[in-house]
């Protein structure tokens, strides 16, 4: 496909076309026409080679073209469906992709990564370069680098393997987030979300620790999958176990969306009887009543560092294993305000009411 065909089909002119393919000017056309271009652009298979293009106008002979990158969500499928963290990261890495000559060419969850088809899709794979998105165990990565060789890994917990890594670190992010609780005046500070080996999780308890405030068993509802679902019967867990907490911490913002929601419930308002911080700065947290406070990581430039890394790995740029940190920030919305200053009443709680999430294996 050409850009002049492009073009045509997204009826803008062969320079806009060019200007946004090749990203030498951020304000070449609107979020609206840059997406259809990028739409039509892959369908039709476009694939833009910088080095191809210098060496035609040199007169040499240009490379073969290059592979493609692989890329694997590692959470359960019902989780990537519903989160928009890792949607948002492969758009970003798919897009540097694109841009550097690269396709992402496949994506595939670790829940089905030991059966046969995807041992034979291991085996058949056309490349060895791979991006790891989201929670995994080291045995996953061992599996892995049986055949991956270049691999980038991507999300808030800072693994024990020997591959690169662009982290967001959680367990940092999350004693920020007790900190800023606790400046409210909050000392009863619950937590919603992820397995207890996570480093959101780990982070939460070491901020209570640093603070000096007591960790609560009844303010803590760990979950395998985060969700919507699972932050509405989070809290009715919580509630169920004699929660008295004034504040509490989810480890994402779908997680705390669903708290939200199960507060309208049993009559808490938010944030006058119970403050709720979530974490990513999905654009659903500015649509929800209350507006969600939360942790922006920055997505974008995550996948597009992974991506580099990878490349730049892929050419023999680096050989040993780099780790990039990339800094996070508290967005201050509506959902967190200082304690109650009387303890709040509950509505409509059933009678031993349960968590239906699946609980972590131990």
């Amino acid at each position: 496909m050409t850009l002049k065909e492009i073009a045509a089909q997204a009826h803008v002119s062969i320079s806009t076309v060019s200007r946004v393919l090749n990203a030498s000017s951020p304000s070449a056309a609107g979020k609206e026409i840059q997406d259809r271009i990028w739409k039509i652009a892959q369908a039709g298979g476009y694939m833009p080679n910088r080095e191809a293009q210098s060496l035609k106008k040199s007169g040499k002979t240009p490379p073969q073209p290059v592979s493609s990158i692989y890329c694997l969500v590692a959470c359960s499928p019902e989780e990537v469906r519903k989160d928009p963290f890792f949607t948002h990261a492969i758009a970003s890495i798919e897009r540097e992709a694109f841009q550097n000559g690269y396709t992402l060419k496949y994506t595939f969850y670790s829940g089905g990564i030991e059966n046969g088809s995807t041992a034979q899709f291991m085996q058949e794979a056309s490349s060895d370069q791979l991006i790891i998105i989201g929670r995994f165990q080291s045995q996953l990565y061992q599996l892995l680098s049986k055949h991956f060789k270049k691999t980038v890994y991507l999300g808030w917990n800072d693994l024990d393997v020997r591959c690169d890594g662009i982290i967001c670190d959680g367990y940092l992010a999350s004693q920020e987030a007790v900190r800023y609780l606790y400046s409210l005046g909050h000392h009863r500070i619950g937590f919603v979300g992820t397995d207890r080996n996570e480093a959101r999780f780990r982070g939460y308890l070491h901020g209570l620790e640093l603070l000096g405030l007591e960790r609560s068993e009844r303010n803590i509802a760990t979950n395998s999958v985060l969700s919507f679902e699972c932050g509405f019967r989070g809290l009715e867990r919580l509630l169920a176990q004699g929660m008295d907490a004034t504040a509490l911490y989810c480890a994402n913002d779908n997680t705390a969306i669903g708290v939200l929601q199960a507060c309208k419930g049993h009559g808490l308002r938010v944030p006058e009887d119970l403050s709720v911080m979530g974490a990513n700065d999905i654009e659903t947290d500015r649509y929800v009543s209350p507006m969600l406070t939360t942790i922006h990581i920055p997505l974008d430039e995550m996948g597009k560092i992974a991506t580099r890394v990878l490349i730049d790995r892929i050419n023999g740029g680096h050989s040993l294993p780099l780790k990039v940190i990339v800094p996070c920030h508290i967005v201050r919305r509506e959902s967190c305000s200082a304690p109650p200053a009387e303890p709040r009443t509950v509505e409509g709680l059933s009678p031993g009411a349960t968590n239906s999430c699946v609980e972590p294996r131990p």
